[in-house]
């Protein structure tokens, strides 16, 4: 669990201190970060996890086709 997280951009990558994108590396759930800041609800990550599970997913399978 990484309470705040990583940043992301709108297509799930990860994105480096220089807010680039690291090529093939995506986020999703607990640990996108920016949703949680001072306090935690109770099945929030179930919901972050299918939202940006399905973006970052679909976001991954075009990286892999090329």
């Amino acid at each position: 669990f990484t309470f705040g997280g990583l940043r992301i951009n709108t297509d799930g990558n990860v994105l480096d201190t220089g807010d680039v994108p690291i090529p093939g590396l995506f986020a999703a759930g607990e640990l996108v970060g920016g949703i949680f800041y001072g306090n935690y609800l109770g099945g929030a990550g179930l919901m972050s996890g299918s939202v940006f599970g399905r973006l970052s997913g679909g976001s991954a399978a075009r990286y892999a086709r090329g």
